[in-house]
């Protein structure tokens, strides 16, 4: 055995998977603390600013100034993440001159996709239980399990001599460069041979002494890629991949453009001249985009077929649902009599079906379980990201009221007419499920039952069940949040039967719809602050502004939804106006008033004429 490879061996530990990380709550000194962490000259892998309290609903100013000190408090791959409950952004700095990238995520579950190191920091700076767990969403362990690890030529010298540690030497001799993770799962696993955090903590030890060529780092950015059908080129995928860094594969580029036409390589062929990777890393980077980086035009479905002979690898059909019908995608399962779990991710929903020889014996969506989950899903979903993979089906998804009682071609009829009655519904709405309904006062108390209710059509009585929809829907419609975020909230309630609650309160005059949203009078109050500002400077159109909203709503628990920048800037907190209970009518009215009293003190210091010239522009038909 050669002394290099000796050495190497020795600092085969386990990875370390710890990471410098920083959580900092949101303030109005935020700035302040991050200036004072510049000034200590530490670079964090992560800064976490904990926003639960006050949503995103900041001035812009203070995410740009918060990105520009992250260029200088921030290792390379490192992100300032901006975190809710629910949802987060981040900004990481991508490369060593600062270049930063912007993220969104909708879910924690993408924030796993993502980054799933930097998930479960949050996880620990929320100090609660999450969907951040230590296992990945399906799509992301689809693409773990199918990923071939390579052996480097130190690997393929280590393998050679096999010396040291047992366990890890079981995992080199499983490593053959063509074999995908989940055959050495079956391989090491199943046969009582490594536990799974084993296989998978000597995978990354071997990544971090470069026997086999970096596996893991690829996962969230093959996730994303497919998520939002974003096509990506070989040299993307290097970079992505921790095959190669920035500077390496600038090289390369300029190296290719100063070539002959006639002697012009591509990316790849080059960096295995260089020795940057093996012909056969190459050929698994193809591989993986001409999967993963597929247009959105690409095909409906895609399975991932066995690339190596091992009959016991894992098949699976991923794709996007815009792609193919709900129905579809549940009857083409069952007609190639396949078992294994079905999962639809949307957001923060997920879909679950387990199929047995192609007959579906359970199924849950959120909190919707059995018979109705696949009404819901049939009905209601258009978007999403759905893996099919046989395995046994998780323990949430096996309870006995996840049973469908219901024959599939039965469900698919009852969806059809689900989605029919709640298209009728949706067509009296101005903007459909995304139409924002105000609840109004039950001054008869018909939901509480005092008087029979007739269904408008049939002039019989409601059920108590269609009672039980008005009720579960009237209570949470606040004037602010769209109907479809409505019913996911409730949660337990199909679209469907939502619908038909939101008819009968419309009906009855228990909900309406608001003739304007906040936007309009929050735009022009806005743009009246601005103008002033110009005129009187931002320090005296601040101290109006606060007068203002005193001298209009005083400093009720109310007052606290409305936010004020010191640069003479408003803003509502939608979070804070839901856990008033404020309802949109309200909002805009207050809007109004404060507006008003803002120019009854402007007027003191600035022309009148002037002043008029700004609200006759601001608001020219009043």
């Amino acid at each position: 055995m050669l002394e290099a490879t000796e050495v190497i061996t020795e600092h085969l530990g386990p990875a370390d998977l710890q990471e410098n990380m920083l959580v900092l709550k949101f303030s109005p000194d935020l700035l302040t603390e991050l200036h004072g962490l510049m000034e200590g000259k530490h670079l964090f892998d992560a800064i976490l600013i904990d926003v639960t309290r006050c949503g995103f609903l900041f001035t812009a100013e203070v995410m740009v100034q918060s990105a520009q000190m992250a260029k200088n408090l921030l290792q390379i791959g490192g992100s300032l993440v901006f975190l809710k409950l629910d949802k987060a952004v981040a900004v990481s700095r991508d490369t060593l001159t600062g270049t930063l990238s912007f993220h969104i995520f909708e879910s924690h579950a993408e924030l796993f996709d993502h980054s799933p190191s930097l998930a479960r920091h949050i996880k620990a700076a929320l100090g609660r239980s999450s969907e951040l767990g230590e296992e990945s969403t399906d799509l992301s362990q689809q693409v773990l399990m199918t990923a071939i690890p390579v052996l480097t030529s130190l690997g393929i010298k280590l393998k050679a001599g096999l010396e040291g540690n047992k366990r890890r030497n079981m995992v080199l001799c499983a490593v053959d460069s063509y074999s995908q993770l989940n055959a050495l799962c079956h391989r090491l696993v199943d046969q009582d041979k490594l536990s799974i955090s084993d296989l998978m903590e000597e995978l990354r030890a071997l990544e971090q002494a470069k026997a086999i060529y970096p596996l893991f780092a690829k996962v969230p950015f093959l996730v994303n890629c497919f998520k939002n059908k974003t096509p990506f080129g070989v040299e993307d995928y290097l970079v992505a991949s921790k095959l190669m860094n920035q500077e390496q594969v600038d090289d390369l580029v300029i190296e290719i453009q100063n070539m002959p036409m006639r002697e012009r390589v591509n990316i790849g062929a080059l960096a295995v001249k260089r020795g940057y990777i093996s012909g056969r890393q190459l050929a698994i980077a193809i591989q993986d985009q001409s999967f993963y980086g597929q247009k959105s035009d690409s095909e409906d479905v895609k399975k991932v077929m066995k690339r190596s002979s091992d009959d016991t690898q894992v098949q699976a059909l991923v794709g996007h649902l815009g792609n193919t019908d709900p129905s579809n995608l549940l009857q083409n399962i069952a007609q190639n009599r396949d078992t294994g779990v079905l999962s639809v991710e949307f957001r923060d929903l997920a879909f679950k079906a387990n199929y047995e020889t192609g007959k579906i014996t359970h199924a849950k969506v959120g909190k919707i379980e059995g018979n109705k989950a696949i009404v819901e899903f049939c009905s209601a979903w258009k978007e999403g990201i759905f893996v099919f993979i046989k395995r046994q089906p998780p323990p949430d998804l096996a309870k006995e009221s996840c049973k469908l009682s219901k024959v599939l071609d039965k469900l698919l009829l009852d969806s059809a007419l689900a989605q029919d009655n709640a298209d009728v519904v949706l067509a009296k709405l101005p903007k459909g499920i995304n139409s924002v309904l105000e609840q109004l006062p039950d001054e008869k108390n018909l939901l509480e039952g005092s008087e029979e209710l007739l269904d408008p059509k049939e002039k019989t009585p409601i059920s108590n069940r269609e009672l039980g929809y008005m009720n579960k829907v009237w209570k949470v419609l606040d004037g602010l949040t769209p109907l479809q975020q409505v019913i996911f909230s409730i949660g337990d309630i199909v679209s469907s039967d939502a619908c038909r609650g939101v008819d009968l309160l419309l009906h009855y005059g228990l909900v309406n719809v608001p003739e304007s949203d906040v936007n309009t009078p929050l735009s022009n109050f806005q743009n009246l602050l601005r103008k002033v500002t110009e005129k009187i400077g931002k320090e005296r159109s601040s101290a109006f502004l606060r007068l203002a909203l005193r001298d209009t709503i005083g400093y009720s628990g109310r007052a606290r939804m409305y936010v004020m920048s010191s640069s003479a800037e408003v803003g509502i907190d939608m979070v804070a106006a839901k856990a008033t209970g404020t309802s949109l009518s309200t909002v805009v009215k207050d809007l109004e008033n404060w507006q008003v009293k803002f120019i009854e003190f402007v007027s003191q210091e600035l022309d009148s004429n002037v002043l008029l010239s700004i609200i006759r522009e601001i608001h020219p038909n009043q």
